[in-house]
């Protein structure tokens, strides 16, 4: 670790500490090799990442940067150990992109080493995205064998909301799965296409103030309704008008200071990661600029 990456780390710390929840950023930066994507997080000072257990660690044009757990060498292995120590909290997203893991054995195999590779670098949480299938006896066993082999790991799993497309039938999912290692990953963008919002909001209202509160309604919805099962969020700022999710927070769209009011009757313990897309190089100050406006709306420790 250099001296610059080690005062990062220790900033991190002492600012974390100051903060009821801890706060973290991805690697997902287009263009980026995992070591440099993982520096960047550490340099700007978050006490908290969460890393990509999908991809490949070089820079990719057009691509984030991640790894296959088995496919990387035993010094590959060490690089990223020492890459990420320091920070306080890890969290990995497992594979998402073309996979079928109820159809495919392959693929159910693909997740299975994700979360090897997760608990092998130190996550304490793995995220995964429901597939958009019917909910079955069969699906829910998946999910707890899963939860099972997390807690070997000593890993929980947060299933990501987006599918399935309604408050309803999402906390019916995590609540029949009924593992105490399978909970839910709120991300503040992935309820645009739920039953319930599309039922409340016409395309032409979503930039108004009724149907910005009516999605920021639909988020507070599932947190209030999960309670001790959400365990981890995504957290961004959303376009009024289009509401395309994973923006720098210049639109002022999620209200966090009623969610952090909402997390703190909850009594959450979980980590806040950042997840902000756009070009490489306006990446770092979006990311910036979020920690400190997030850290200014959260309530005293």
């Amino acid at each position: 670790m250099t001296r610059r990456t080690l005062l990062g780390a220790c900033v991190a710390a002492a600012w974390g500490a100051r903060l009821p929840w801890p706060l973290g950023a991805n690697t997902a930066i287009e263009g980026y090799g995992l070591l440099d994507a993982i520096h960047t997080v550490k340099r700007l000072g978050f006490s908290a990442l969460e890393f990509h257990t999908m991809g490949v660690p070089e820079p990719t044009p057009g691509r984030f940067p991640g790894f296959q757990f088995d496919r990387l060498d035993d010094g590959q292995r060490r690089l990223i150990r020492r890459a990420l120590s320091g920070f306080r909290h890890l969290t990995a997203h497992l594979p998402y992109t073309g996979l079928d893991y109820m159809a495919s054995e392959a693929d159910a195999r693909t997740v299975e080493i994700a979360m090897d590779g997760a608990a092998f670098f130190g996550a304490r949480l793995a995220v995964l995205h429901p597939q958009p299938v019917t909910l079955s006896p069969r699906y829910l066993a998946r999910f707890r064998q899963w939860g099972d082999r997390a807690r070997g790991l000593g890993l929980r799993l947060g299933l990501e909301t987006g599918y399935p497309r309604s408050v309803r039938e999402f906390v019916s999912l995590i609540r029949e799965i009924d593992h105490s290692h399978v909970g839910a990953t709120i991300d503040v963008g992935h309820q645009r296409r739920y039953a319930e919002l599309i039922a409340k909001v016409k395309p032409e209202d979503r930039a108004t103030p009724e149907g910005i509160r009516a999605y920021n309604d639909t988020t507070l919805a599932i947190v209030e309704q999960l309670v001790e099962k959400v365990f981890h969020f995504h957290v961004h700022d959303i376009d009024p008008p289009t509401w395309d999710e994973h923006k720098p927070l210049i639109h002022g769209f999620v209200d966090y200071p009623r969610l952090f009011a909402a997390l703190r009757r909850i009594r959450y313990q979980g980590v806040l990661v950042l997840e902000i897309g756009g070009p490489a190089a306006e990446i770092p100050g979006h990311l910036r600029d979020a920690k400190q406006k997030l850290a200014r709306q959260m309530p005293p420790r």
